[in-house]
């Protein structure tokens, strides 16, 4: 089996499943500021790191000083490897002299000379502005050679557009595309591997977030997690929270599912989830992720209905997780739920507005497929999951799934829904879908006091009918 060197990008790993192979040469293309060089600095370093030595040759008229003083302010540079373990060297004079022939024979030269295991050639389109396309296939098919002679990994940047036909791409092992995107309003950078030899791939594009420690890359759950068993041997139950919702769903949510509660803003959905996460102890640690309510807010809410969610807390037997509704990289939340799930054994995992996640993604469409993605790794796990999603019908008669794929994805289904009768608001919950179970399939209408939800008419609605 031929070695593997780590990109030293853990997403990107995944990806190219388990890095660059020894004695390979691969080409990253992509546009200015897609995030080539310092995708080719971070891997030179986690080389260098990893004990191998690393060249990094420019072709570009920029000075390596300049370059190194950049890479510099990156979380992964590593001064102390320069310059034994990891050389900067410009071969742009060579080739402006000597044109490809000269540049193949340096490049030789200075994998030799500093037994060098990995090598960056950083401003492949020029070596390509100074030839013919014919001399340049043929350099390319040398380097090559080169690569597999020396067992080092040759990475090759170049921001042109060339498309899968051309030349080069057959010749090498790994073809890597970056890109800087645009929809609507919204710039995202992504990352496809079109091509790795003697390896599987996770296709397709995947999200790319650049920072000052580098390159992150956030494999699409939906391609990355589904691989993972999904353990569903349990066979037992898991309470609500609340005895009378149990009772419906004939003693609780089956343990290892995914539950969806969908209803209008004000049906209770959030209510119904903090009674959920108001059992969590030291035997069902408990996980909350929220867009809209601060931890804060939601504790003081807790409390206003009689439910203790600041013991667990405070025991650390509940963690509540907060993001504001923004521009957030659903692959990279999805991955985060999971690795906190699997670290602290999490058996409830409660997860409020799932629009603020549809919100996030560029192609909406991928909510169902994303969401079934986390529920098998939850359950997989041994964690239950409850989700809510808002539908924007206020009358029972009229209420509507919010997706047919979303609905069809999660194993419990309970709608929750309002409307208005004899002057006064109610709301109203249904048992839509329970796995492999019978439930109570009537509406049954409820309110909420201070001691959280009670099924039953308002006793205010009442006087409601009686002032109409």
């Amino acid at each position: 089996m031929i070695e593997k060197f780590s990109t030293g990008i853990e997403g990107l790993d995944q990806l190219t499943d388990g890095g660059f192979l020894r004695g390979s040469a691969y080409i990253v293309q992509g546009p200015p500021g897609a995030g080539k060089t310092i995708l080719a600095n971070q891997f030179c370093y986690a080389h260098v790191r990893a004990g191998g030595r690393a060249i990094y040759m420019t072709l570009l008229a920029e000075s390596s000083s300049r370059m190194l003083a950049y890479v510099s302010q990156m979380g992964f540079f590593e001064g102390s490897a320069l310059p034994d373990a990891m050389q900067y060297i410009s071969g742009y004079g060579v080739l402006e002299r000597e044109g490809l022939p000269g540049l193949l024979k340096l490049v030789q030269h200075e994998l030799k000379r500093h037994r060098a295991s990995a090598m960056v050639l950083d401003g492949t389109f020029v070596a390509q502005s100074v030839a013919s396309e014919q001399e340049f296939r043929a350099f390319i098919h040398a380097l090559q050679g080169v690569a597999g002679m020396a067992d080092a990994v040759l990475v090759m940047l170049t921001h042109q557009n060339r498309d899968s036909s051309c030349p080069e791409h057959t010749m090498v092992d790994g073809w890597i595309e970056m890109s800087d995107e645009t929809h609507g309003f919204r710039a995202y950078r992504t990352i496809q591997v079109r091509k790795h030899r003697g390896a599987a791939i996770l296709p397709g594009k995947h999200r790319v977030r650049i920072t000052e420690q580098g390159i992150a890359v956030f494999p699409r759950a939906e391609s990355a997690l589904q691989a993972a068993p999904a353990a569903r041997a349990e066979d037992h139950r898991v309470a609500s929270g609340h005895a009378g919702l149990d009772t419906l769903l004939n003693g609780g949510l089956p343990a290892g599912s995914a539950t969806l509660l969908v209803g209008p803003t004000g049906a209770g959905k959030t209510t119904l989830g903090l009674h959920y996460l108001s059992l969590c102890n030291a035997q069902e640690p408990g996980l909350m992720l929220g867009f809209y309510e601060t931890p804060a807010h939601l504790l003081q809410k807790a409390r206003s209905i009689g439910l203790d969610l600041d013991t667990p807390v405070n025991q650390g037997h509940l963690e509540i997780q907060w993001l504001p509704p923004a521009e957030n990289i659903v692959d990279e939340l999805v991955q985060d739920v999971v690795n906190r799930t699997r670290a602290r054994k999490v058996k409830r995992v409660f997860v409020d507005g799932l629009v603020a996640i549809r919100d996030s993604l560029v192609i909406r469409n991928r909510l169902p497929y994303v969401i079934h993605a986390l529920s098998m790794q939850l359950g997989a796990i041994g964690a239950s999951a409850v989700y809510t999603s808002e539908i924007p019908e206020l009358e029972l008669d009229q209420a509507r799934m919010p997706s047919d794929e979303l609905s069809a994805m999660v194993d419990n289904v309970l709608l929750l829904n309002t409307g208005r009768r004899a002057n006064a608001f109610r709301r109203y919950l249904s048992v839509i879908k329970l796995r492999d179970s019978d439930f109570d399939p009537r509406t049954h209408e409820f309110h909420v006091n201070a001691s959280g939800i009670a099924f039953g008419p308002d006793p205010r609605a009442a006087t409601c009918a009686e002032a109409g």
